[in-house]
């Protein structure tokens, strides 16, 4: 769904709402999981962009990462791209990685300096483990938003990291966000079902635009 020439997004009125009141709940510390579930061009990146803007807005700290077809088989590429960024500071990687969230350290650790032994297994319980204290170390100061667009493509180790932290969201101050096509070739279908059919995971489904807005989106931008 493209917006129109005001930056709205046309008859997303439920799905804003949902997201809006899943912010504000992890902005006073209440975890939240909420799946956008959609085929191709239904407006699920510009809904995870909504809540993303609506998080920043309430004080959450806010990583994205955005999964791509060419990179799914980068165990905990995803990992990466939420994380790397906030520990490529000795200091903060020192305090983010203190305690039980070390047993992480590898996985954001350069290939070429890190020993075959050293190696993270995509389904190392400690790995996981170490990546679950992490996120609780980040949402020590405040609350925090993972938002992870085009779940389908997303490497299989960062997809049991995600699933993995899921069950676990009732201890931190953490909203996940996540968009998704169902039945994608090759994605992990039994991984992705563990997320959707959680108990806590909140499912939105964007509908097709009626004819009315879509001659609105034609108006605004021709």
């Amino acid at each position: 769904t493209r917006p129109g020439a005001s930056g709205r997004l046309l008859e997303r009125e439920r799905e804003l709402e949902a997201l809006a009141a899943a912010v504000g709940a992890a902005a006073d510390g209440t975890p939240g999981l909420v799946l956008v579930e959609g085929p191709a061009g239904i407006g699920k990146s510009r809904l995870l962009a909504a809540a993303k803007t609506l998080a920043d807005e309430s004080g959450l700290r806010v990583l994205a990462a955005r999964s791509g077809e060419l990179e799914r088989e980068f165990p905990f590429g995803i990992v990466r791209q939420l994380f790397e960024s906030l520990l490529s500071d000795e200091s903060a990687r020192s305090d983010l990685l203190s305690g039980a969230a070390g047993a992480a350290a590898p996985v954001f650790e350069p290939p070429r300096e890190r020993r075959a032994s050293d190696a993270p297994g995509e389904g190392s319980f400690a790995v996981l483990h170490g990546l679950f204290w992490l996120t609780a170390n980040l949402c020590l100061e405040r609350s925090l938003l993972l938002a992870v667009d085009d779940l389908h493509w997303c490497d299989r180790a960062s997809l049991r990291f995600l699933a993995y932290l899921a069950r676990r969201l009732d201890d931190l101050s953490v909203l996940l966000v996540a968009g998704y096509r169902r039945s994608e070739p090759g994605a992990d279908q039994a991984l992705l079902a563990e997320l959707t059919s959680d108990p806590q995971a909140q499912l939105l489904m964007p509908r097709l635009l009626t004819s009315t807005a879509a001659a609105e989106v034609v108006r605004d931008r021709l």
